[in-house]
């Protein structure tokens, strides 16, 4: 992120694309596009160069008639495919961050909030602001996470209601947690958990005698997964981190 300081003088300029990455668009590429199609005003000129430099305290960039600001933390979601580790670097694993475009506003500075395990996939949230991401993942602030699951052997009555009711772990009893049955023979499942632990949903299966066989998370809060494709990775829209911050009592 472009360092601010108190005054508009001894501030270095930056290329007019980088600012509109800085900004929250998409990416770099993105951003000439728009600059060279016209669509960007510095102060009260069109500009169609990309390496046209601006100062970010006291030039004035226009989008579309709409006074762009500098963005302070950065809110992606991202589907994680099978194979790779929640993590930025691995000696032994792949890892997500093969899919990060070069040019992804804010890529040095994002990391995963949460984990999916290697065999698992589906929504990571990814950001910087490390506020949001402790209450995300703190039981005190109960925000739901949702998956698919298909088990090994038919989920019994008996062991519906352990779960949901929560069960005694080494690290202690899970919270209350929700389960629907997708099938007729109750062998894929939605879970709505409300806590974030290691392995959690493979070691609570195992608790009750059943086996995780494929985890899919489809929903953290408000986020959902919704039609991103396997490594796919795109900012959150306004709502979506509104209203994340609005369950977490950050607004």
């Amino acid at each position: 992120m472009y360092p601010m300081v108190k005054t508009g003088q001894n501030v270095s300029k930056i290329r007019l694309d980088k600012f509109l990455c800085l900004c929250g668009i998409e990416s770099r590429s993105k951003s000439r596009r728009l600059i060279q199609s016209g669509k960007v005003k510095v102060n009260d000129k069109i500009v169609k160069d990309p390496g046209f430099r601006v100062n970010p305290i006291v030039d004035q960039v226009f989008l579309y008639g709409k006074k762009l600001r500098l963005q302070k933390n950065f809110y992606y979601k991202f589907f994680k495919p099978v194979g790779y580790v929640t993590s930025l670097k691995d000696p032994k694993h792949r890892v997500i961050t093969e899919f990060f475009p070069e040019d992804l506003p804010g890529r040095n500075e994002i990391f995963p909030v949460g984990r999916l395990d290697l065999d698992a996939e589906g929504l990571l949230i990814l950001t910087n602001d490390g506020l949001l991401a402790h209450r995300i993942l703190h039981p005190k602030w109960k925000l739901p996470k949702v998956y698919e699951l298909i088990i090994k052997y038919p989920l019994t009555l008996e062991q519906k209601q352990l779960i949901e009711n929560g069960v005694e772990l080494s690290d202690g009893k899970t919270l209350p947690c929700k389960i629907t049955c997708l099938n007729p023979n109750c062998t894929e499942l939605r879970i709505e958990v409300f806590e974030g632990r290691y392995h959690l949903l493979k070691r609570l299966f195992k608790k009750v005698g059943n086996q995780t066989l494929h985890i899919k998370r489809i929903a953290i809060g408000c986020v959902k997964l919704g039609d991103l494709k396997p490594g796919e990775i795109k900012p959150l829209s306004e709502d979506e981190v509104l209203s994340l911050k609005k369950a977490l009592k950050l607004l």
